[in-house]
């Protein structure tokens, strides 16, 4: 048997157990399980349009619809409500709104949803199920072609629907419009980039919109990554090969990793998408099959890659690139494919420490001073803590403790295993999959934060005495805590509680509002500060009535379910938990029935 048939039943045979043995399961709650149940039938993808119609006729049947969908521009749906796919045209549509029949909810619906159908279309490519920590999935994503817009009021007019607006700039990715046919109106977003843009989620997973982005986009960097190594493996063994083949090989393997080159420079245009045309380049998403090598690097060059060894080493992509694919004259080298691989690979590299930058962004500005991110990816494992550590950490148990986790230069890969860089006992950082190590244990918040203050405070004072620029650049390192469940809480927060920190707190500043380790509410200004709590919800932005004396405290009871269900998630998982989605009140008193028993 092979081993796609072998997962296939056995994700029919896990279907069939949670049927009959888990019935009290339901996707909001266990989401992952049928995630997981989704991966191993359809055996991680799907590359036709044949088997993804027969796959969203199984996924709405089994979950209904009530998953999340996350944009990469901050959009996101709460629900999907219809899937239509058209196979003569290699079109999947996706409602997230259809007329729910009750006369008084859609006169409701209408004061904020105009029309009466929403929902989002793109040309289909495949589909991927994404694995995280022990091969587990944990999410879907939909890869769409490019759509002209030629096409797109082609696609929407077929059946005799009639466009009456089009919006192709408010979004990098998509396309809008209205369409009409006999008095009823649509609203469909056209996705018409293969940027991976979107993807599909459990309700319980518990990612922090910024994190969602990120992943979208470490997802197509990756890809980026994998296709580079293909191309050059696919030229490294020439060895027995004539003169003329060695050529051809190298020749086919340059023209791949140009193609590498535009998809990698096209992703971190997209990426800066906002940041260009305040420099003075309006990148299109209609110029998207359009845009060639030459033409992304000059925009980069000028505004995001302005150091000299980065506008020289895309002049170099270039040159090479077009040297080796075209039919240049000049001779074809494997030392030139090499110096290409090793440009691109720089360039993936730098993209990946940018995308886990954004929103701790550093300003950077000329410096007559180098970068302290080579020194530090080389010597951070020659860095070592154990002063930091005896003058910080001193508490021995408690209730929940924390290690400190380490990131250097690139993006931790959650799509396989490589282990964790990780804080130990003797004050160095090493990888959890080297023998003996002593990972060290913090078992108090507050000595958490002053040990990550302090070792950044190091590191920095390393580097200046290396003569490297820590003002305009990044350090190329961070650590952050990663809490973990130690014992047994005492207390249960009630609403009554979180109405009393609501009330009293102050709307002048952001709030969020956090479980601790003891079972208690508590309300904190620094919203950074929520991961260093067993449970965290969305931050209440300053100056919105959220909390307060004056506020209607209508998050009030929608807060205290969410962070009840949160709350059980962490009792049993042991680990954080986050969430910025309200769920239903329903089933609550399941809910807390089963937070007692775990005390």
């Amino acid at each position: 048997m092979s081993l796609k048939l072998f997962r296939h039943y056995k994700g029919l045979i896990r279907r069939w157990y949670r049927k009959n043995f888990h019935k009290e399961w339901e996707v909001v709650e266990h989401g992952l399980y049928f995630f997981q149940e989704f991966a191993d039938i359809y055996n991680d993808s799907i590359n036709d349009i044949e088997t993804a119609d027969l796959f969203f006729k199984d996924f709405m049947g089994q979950t209904g619809g009530w998953v999340i969908v996350d944009f990469l521009d901050s959009d996101n749906w709460d629900c999907i409500r219809k899937v239509d796919v058209d196979k003569q045209n290699g079109l999947i549509w996706f409602y997230w709104q259809i007329p729910s029949g009750d006369p008084l909810e859609e006169k409701m619906r209408k004061m904020v949803f105009p029309f009466g159908y929403y929902g989002m279309c793109l040309k289909f490519d495949n589909i991927r199920f994404l694995k995280g920590k022990r091969n587990r999935c944990f999410g879907i994503i939909v890869n769409g072609y490019t759509i002209q817009n030629k096409d797109v009021e082609k696609f929407a007019k077929h059946g005799n629907w009639k466009v009456k607006a089009t919006d192709a700039k408010s979004s990098f990715f998509s396309t809008s419009l209205v369409r009409e046919k006999n008095g009823v109106f649509q609203h469909w977003r056209f996705m018409n980039t293969p940027i991976s843009s979107f993807w599909i989620i459990p309700k319980r997973l518990n990612i922090h919109p910024q994190d969602s982005e990120k992943l979208l986009y470490m997802y197509g960097v990756e890809k980026c990554e994998n296709n580079l190594k293909i191309a050059y493996n696919n030229a490294k063994k020439l060895n027995k090969a004539s003169t003329e083949e060695q050529r051809k090989k190298i020749k086919a393997s340059a023209h791949d990793m140009r193609t590498v080159a535009e998809s990698l420079f096209k992703l971190i245009v997209c990426f800066y998408q906002k940041e260009l045309p305040q420099k003075g380049y309006n990148y299109k998403v209609r110029d998207y099959n359009l845009s060639m090598l030459g033409d992304l690097a000059v925009p980069l060059k000028n505004t995001i890659f302005i150091q000299d060894i980065e506008r020289s080493r895309i002049n170099e992509i270039t040159t090479i690139a077009n040297d080796l694919s075209h039919d240049s004259g000049n001779p074809v080298r494997f030392e030139d494919l090499t110096t290409l691989f090793d440009d691109i690979t720089y360039f993936i590299e730098d993209f990946e420490s940018r995308i886990m930058r954004k929103g701790h962004e550093v300003i950077v500005k000329h410096s007559d001073k180098p970068s302290p991110h080579d020194f530090v990816k080389a010597n951070y494992r020659r860095f070592c803590f154990i002063d930091e550590i005896n003058e910080n950490v001193h508490k021995t148990n408690g209730k929940i403790s924390f290690k400190i986790k380490t990131q250097i230069g690139t993006f931790v890969n959650l799509f396989g295993n490589n282990g964790e860089e990780v804080l130990c006992c003797d004050g160095y950082i090493r990888n959890t999959k080297e023998a003996g190590i002593d990972i060290l244990k913090v078992w108090d918040r507050s000595e958490v934060i002053a040990l990550l203050d302090k070792m950044h405070q190091k590191v920095t004072a390393i580097c200046d005495a290396k003569g490297y620029d820590t003002e305009a650049y990044s350090l190329g390192i961070s650590f952050e805590a990663k809490l973990k469940k130690e014992g047994t809480p005492s207390h249960l927060f009630t609403e009554k509680e979180i109405e009393g920190l609501m009330r009293n707190a102050n709307d002048e500043y952001n709030n969020k509002l956090v479980i601790d380790e003891d079972g208690y509410a508590h309300i904190i200004q620094n919203p950074l500060l929520g991961v260093l709590y067993p449970v965290s919800q969305e931050t209440w932005c300053a100056g919105n009535m959220y909390v307060g004396r004056n506020s209607s405290l209508s998050d009030l009871h929608d807060s205290y379910v969410l962070c009840m269900h949160l709350w059980l998630a962490y009792l049993e998982t042991g680990q954080y938990m986050y969430d910025d989605y309200y769920v239903s009140d329903d089933g609550l008193d399941k809910i807390i029935e089963k937070v007692k028993k775990c005390y």
